[in-house]
């Protein structure tokens, strides 16, 4: 594969130069012109420059467009948000099957289908390592980690009715296990264990590694949302309105409340709270320790969006507000402390910079958000993008897929320059080969031969692109 620079020629984009002409060695120097001599007047050239300029502006917007067509995302697109993509496989889906999940692990990403097939990606440059399949049936496809231990080296799928290992270096089948317990959500990982709510009011243990159905908690109601692992807790909301903290390892109660309404939204937390998003209306903050209550914001509507804890804020979408930020632990104000609110769409996935990365599944928009105010820096649609993520979500790499399976890599721009050093023969050869780069292929970036660069993706700028 080739790794394509961040910056190389389009030959379809290449510009024109127009070079004037070297003077002539030992021209011979004109006379003074004679008095009252005609002048000649220098001919127009702005028309002819006019009608050179306006093909060339064509031709190039034509280039950037099949270019961005043959992308999940293409590089103006990317480049908006200050990344350049690093590569793109072929679709990955198997026939008449569609993308189920998707993962990113240090050195691979991973891809799941309708039909049960299992493909792992090398991360760095995106070819295919090996095919798999579940052998599942009509069960749903849930949840795709790569768990290595001492002993083994496996990934697990997490399906509505089994787990199934396989071995991670060559996509065999190692065991797949019927739950005593059916999730009713993709499961966390904690220690040895997956721990998953279920449609019969439980939260239950499952030890991964042996296959073994280990213990249950009882909350009531439906745990439908993904327990919030933080420290050495389990955090469980139900639809009954219980609030439930555990003890990760032994499955033990620490504390529960109640409220007046059911969770239907995963919670959020960090080293000192945790932050319940309730259909009663509110957003509760409630203390990590013994579950008292630190706060309650007030809303009009009934939340089921995610409340997000990520680098130094809270952020909840509020139907009828918009994307809110709260300050997580405000001195002395038991109503909560918004910060501001922002007309982003969609539930926060990532920080990037300064910026945050705020995605709608229902609309395909990725939007750009500046943390310090919440106004919107850039704002695009993705209408090919049916999964995306951030690994890691501060500051980390953009993967992306399509319903048909095709998954693509991005880097941010920043990462991209402190990864540059590329010889010049590994430049030039790139650059004859960059007109064809084929799907799986390193790709270009948006700097690419074409349009204008749009920004630097701070928030000086906003930039929306349907």
């Amino acid at each position: 594969m080739i790794d394509l620079p961040t910056t190389m020629a389009c030959a379809a984009c290449a510009t024109l130069v127009l070079a004037a002409p070297a003077a002539a060695k030992d021209a011979p120097v004109q006379d003074a012109p004679v008095k009252d001599a005609p002048v000649k007047a220098r001919p127009d050239t702005s028309a002819a420059s006019a009608a050179t300029a306006k093909p060339e502006a064509d031709s190039r917007a034509a280039a950037m467009a099949a270019l961005d067509a043959r992308y999940v995302v293409g590089p103006a697109t990317a480049d908006d948000f200050g990344y350049r993509i690093v590569w793109q496989t072929e679709p990955l889906a198997t026939r008449d099957a569609h993308l189920e999940v998707m993962n990113a692990t240090a050195d691979s990403a991973w891809f799941g289908d309708s039909a049960g097939s299992i493909v792992r990606i090398r991360r760095d440059n995106g070819e295919t390592v090996w095919r798999s399949s579940t052998y599942q049936g009509t069960d749903r496809m849930l949840s795709l980690d790569y768990l290595p231990a001492e002993h083994h080296d496996n990934v697990y799928v997490v399906t509505e009715l089994a787990s199934v290992a396989l071995d991670a270096t060559t996509g065999s089948l190692i065991r797949k296990t019927r739950f005593a317990q059916l999730p009713a959500c993709a499961p966390a990982v904690f220690g040895p264990a997956m721990i998953f709510g279920t449609n019969t009011g439980l939260t239950s243990w499952f030890q991964y590694s042996s296959g073994y159905n280990w213990r249950s908690t009882t909350l009531g109601g439906h745990v439908t949302a993904p327990v919030t692992i933080t420290g050495e807790l389990a955090l469980a909301g139900s639809t009954n309105g219980t609030v439930m903290a555990m003890d990760a390892a032994s499955a033990g109660i620490r504390w529960t409340r109640k409220l007046s309404a059911g969770v239907e939204a995963p919670i959020a937390a960090d080293n000192q709270a945790c932050f319940v998003a309730s259909m009663d209306q509110s957003l509760w903050a409630f203390d990590l320790s013994n579950g008292r209550v630190l706060w309650q914001y007030f809303t009009q509507a009934a939340l089921t969006n995610p409340p997000v804890r990520i680098a130094d804020g809270l952020f909840l979408q509020v139907p009828g507000e918009g994307l809110v930020s709260f300050n997580p632990m405000p001195n002395e104000k038991p109503e909560g402390e918004v910060r501001w609110k922002s007309k982003a769409p969609g539930n926060v996935i990532a920080r990037v910079g300064t910026n945050l990365m705020a995605w709608d599944a229902a609309s395909h928009t990725l939007s750009s958000v500046a943390v310090s105010n919440g106004r919107i820096v850039t704002q695009v649609s993705m209408p090919k993008v049916e999964s995306i993520k951030f690994v890691p979500n501060i500051d980390g790499d953009m993967f992306l897929a399509s319903r048909e399976g095709t998954v693509e890599r991005l880097e941010t721009l920043a990462r991209s320059a402190g990864n540059a050093g590329v010889t010049a023969a590994s430049k030039d050869k790139a650059m004859d080969k960059s007109s064809a780069a084929p799907q799986g292929k390193s790709a270009p970036s948006a700097d690419d031969g074409a349009a204008p660069a749009p920004g630097d993706g701070n928030a000086n700028s906003t930039r929306t692109r349907n």
